[in-house]
């Protein structure tokens, strides 16, 4: 039950993303780890073709 209720006239707003949801997950963080696991061995195949940089 809400404490308060608020109502709010706004135009063009949006779109919009929900990142948690009412169970708590957060759609930020699940998909960073998503992106972090498939950003390795790219990172990985990169780094050996410019090896000679560093």
């Amino acid at each position: 039950m809400p404490e308060t209720l608020w109502v709010n006239r706004v135009r063009e707003f949006g779109p919009l993303i929900i990142s948690i949801d009412t169970k708590g997950r957060n759609l930020i963080e699940e998909n960073k780890a998503v992106f972090n696991e498939k950003k390795k061995p790219i990172l990985e195949r990169i780094n050996q073709q410019v090896r000679f940089i560093k």
